[in-house]
C-alpha cells in the first residue's frame, strides 16, 4: 500500500470519527438549550455544517500538512527532543544504513488491505444498490398519472404504500409524489402538494444525492446512519415550520393533515436512501407546529463556529498523530547533536535544513523518495562507506547519493525524481560530463563509466576531498560539488561571508546544502519517516 492511500485511508477514518464526535457535540448543545433557541431551518444548517466539517476537515487537514509542511502543529508529548535516550541508541548501531525501520511498500499489515478492500466493495455495492433503486424508481415515476405541472416540477399521483415523496433526478426533471387516497381531501392534497414543493425550494432533493454519498461511503458507521437519519427528519421539520409561517398556512389544519399522513403510511417506506418521504415521526411534528420560533443567525453563526473550532483541530491532530508532525528547530539540532560522531559530516540546523526536513517526513513525494533512498543504499552501502572512509572522508556523504539519485544508478536521460537543483547527471552520484571526465571517468557513446558504482564513488570520494582541502568547510563544498567551484569562489569574494546558512538565506547560494543536511538526519535517523 503506498503511502499516499494510507493518508487517504487515515483521512477517511479519521472522518469517522468526526462524524461521531460531531453529531454527538451537535445533539448535546441542541439538548442543553440550543434547540430552543434556533428554528427548524437554522437547525438543518447547523447540522449540513457539522456534517460537511467532520467528512472534509481530515481531507483538508491532509493537503495542508502537504503543501504546509514547516511548521509544527502543537507542542505536545510526542517531543522528538524527549526521545534522547532512543537516539543514542539509533546511533550506537554498528551501521545505521541497514534501516530496518524503514517500510518498503509491500510490508503493509494484510489487515489493512483486506480492510481497505472491505470498505470499498461494501461502499460500491450500497452505491450501486441505491442507485439501481433509483433507476426503479425513475421508470415507475414515469408511468404515473400526472395532476399538474408547478414550474419544472410534476405532480403525480402514487400508491398509498409509497406516501408522499419528492425526488429530483440530474438532467431528468423533478416530480413530487402524492397518494391518490388524498384526492377526497381538498385541503390535504393542497398541503401535501406545497410541502413536496417545498422540498424542492429548499433543495432537500439535491442534497439527497450529498447524503446518498455519505451513506454509502460510510454505510458501516452507525453514528453516520443515526446523522443521516436525523438530517432527514430535520427537512421535514424544516418544510413544515415554512409552510406554516412564510406560506401563512393555518397550523391547525397542517398538523391534521400530518395526522391523517400518519394513519396512512406505513412505518417504513420503501424508498432509496435520501428520497424525502412522510415517514418521520409525526406527533413531534405536530407540537413543533405550535412552538414559537426564534429567529436569530447570530445563533446558527455561533454554534456553526463553535462546532467547527472543536472539529478543526482534532482533524490537524488526527493527521499529526498518524503521518508524524513536523520537527521543530530544537528538535532537529537535538537531532544532530545526539547523532553526531566524531569525524563524520557535521549538521550545522537552521531555518533551511528545518524547512527540508520537513518536506521529507511530512509530504508523501518526500517520504517516498527518502525510503526509496535509503531502501536502495542498503545495496551499495558497504562498498560505497569503504571507499570513503579509504580517503578519511565522512560516511555522511551518503546522504549526497541519497538527495542526487535515491542511490539509484541512474542514466541521464532518465525522468526518476532528483532532490538535487540543477543540471542532472548519471550514477548513484549524478556526475555530469565534464566533471566526470576530469575525474578519469569515461563517457562516450556506447560507455558511460558513471554508471559503474564502484568508479563513480572513487571519483566522487576523490571530488569530495579536493573540494574540502580547497575550502576547509564541509557545507562549502557541498556547495561547490553542485553549484561548482567557480560559483562558490566568486560569491566568497563578492559577499566576504563564509557562512552558508547566511548565503543560502540571502539567496547567493541555493538550498542544496541544506537538502544534504537534511539527508544527514535522515541516514542517522530513519524513524522519522515511520
Amino acid at each position: 500500500m503506498s503511502a499516499f492511500v494510507r493518508d487517504v485511508l487515515a483521512a477517511y477514518l479519521t472522518a469517522a470519527v468526526l462524524v461521531a464526535v460531531g453529531f454527538g457535540l451537535l445533539r448535546a448543545a441542541l439538548a442543553l438549550g440550543m434547540e430552543r433557541r434556533l428554528d427548524a431551518r437554522q437547525t438543518l444548517r447547523v447540522g449540513r455544517v457539522t456534517l460537511g466539517l467532520a467528512v472534509l476537515l481530515p481531507f483538508v487537514a491532509l493537503a495542508a500538512r502537504e503543501w504546509m509542511p514547516s511548521a509544527p502543529l502543537f507542542k505536545f508529548e510526542r517531543s522528538l527532543v524527549g526521545y534522547s535516550a532512543p537516539l543514542v541508541l539509533v546511533e550506537a548501531r554498528p551501521v545505521l544504513g541497514a534501516v530496518p525501520e524503514t517500510r518498503s511498500p509491500g510490508a503493509d499489515l494484510p489487515w489493512a488491505r483486506v480492510g481497505v478492500g472491505l470498505v470499498g466493495v461494501g461502499a460500491l455495492a450500497f452505491l450501486a444498490w441505491e442507485l439501481r433503486r433509483y433507476a426503479r424508481l425513475r421508470r415507475k415515476l414515469e408511468t404515473l398519472p400526472v395532476l399538474r405541472r408547478v414550474g419544472r416540477v410534476r405532480v403525480v399521483l402514487g400508491d398509498a404504500a409509497d406516501g408522499a415523496f419528492s425526488v429530483w433526478f440530474p438532467g431528468g426533471g423533478a416530480w413530487a409524489v402524492v397518494p391518490a387516497e388524498v384526492l377526497e381531501d381538498s385541503e390535504a392534497l393542497r398541503l401535501t402538494v406545497r410541502h413536496e414543493l417545498q422540498h424542492h425550494r429548499q433543495r432537500d432533493t439535491v442534497f439527497a444525492y450529498a447524503r446518498l454519498g455519505f451513506d454509502s461511503a460510510f454505510f458501516w458507521n452507525p453514528f453516520a446512519r443515526a446523522f443521516s437519519r436525523w438530517l432527514a427528519e430535520r427537512q421535514e421539520f424544516a418544510c413544515d415550520e415554512a409552510l406554516v409561517t412564510v406560506k401563512h398556512v393555518s397550523a391547525d389544519a397542517y398538523a391534521r393533515c400530518l395526522l391523517q399522513a400518519s394513519l396512512r403510511v406505513p412505518v417504513a417506506l420503501s424508498l432509496p436512501a435520501g428520497v424525502t418521504g412522510m415517514s418521520h415521526p409525526t406527533v413531534r411534528r405536530i407540537h413543533m407546529l405550535f412552538q414559537p420560533r426564534p429567529r436569530s443567525s447570530v445563533r446558527t453563526l455561533g454554534l456553526s463556529l463553535s462546532l467547527a473550532l472543536v472539529l478543526t483541530p482534532l482533524a490537524l491532530w488526527a493527521q499529526g498523530t498518524v503521518r508524524g508532525r513536523a520537527v521543530s528547530l530544537t528538535e532537529a539540532r537535538a537531532l544532530a547533536e545526539a547523532g553526531q560522531k566524531v569525524g563524520d559530516l557535521p549538521v550545522v540546523v537552521d531555518a533551511a535544513v528545518v524547512e527540508q526536513l520537513n518536506k521529507f517526513v511530512t509530504t508523501r513525494k518526500g517520504r517516498d523518495f527518502m525510503r526509496k533512498a535509503l531502501a536502495n543504499l542498503q545495496e551499495h552501502r558497504e562498498a560505497m562507506t569503504g571507499t570513503l572512509r579509504s580517503r578519511s572522508l565522512p560516511e555522511g556523504l551518503l546522504a549526497v547519493a541519497m538527495v542526487e539519485s535515491a542511490v539509484s544508478n541512474l542514466p541521464e536521460t532518465s525522468r526518476e525524481p532528483s532532490m538535487a537543483p540543477g543540471p542532472r547527471g548519471a550514477g548513484v552520484w549524478m556526475f555530469i560530463p565534464e566533471t566526470a571526465r576530469r575525474y578519469g571517468l569515461k563517457v562516450e557513446a556506447g560507455r558511460d563509466e558513471r554508471l559503474d558504482v564502484a568508479r563513480e564513488t572513487e571519483a566522487a570520494a576523490a571530488l569530495f576531498q579536493a573540494l574540502y582541502e580547497r575550502y576547509g568547510d564541509w557545507r562549502l563544498a557541498l556547495a561547490a560539488y553542485n553549484q561548482g567551484e567557480g560559483v562558490v569562489d566568486r560569491v566568497l569574494a563578492e559577499s566576504g561571508v563564509r557562512d552558508v546558512s547566511e548565503l543560502v538565506r540571502t539567496g547567493k547560494l541555493n538550498g542544496y546544502t541544506a537538502t544534504v543536511q537534511a539527508g544527514v538526519l535522515l541516514l542517522r535517523n530513519p524513524h522519522l519517516l515511520d
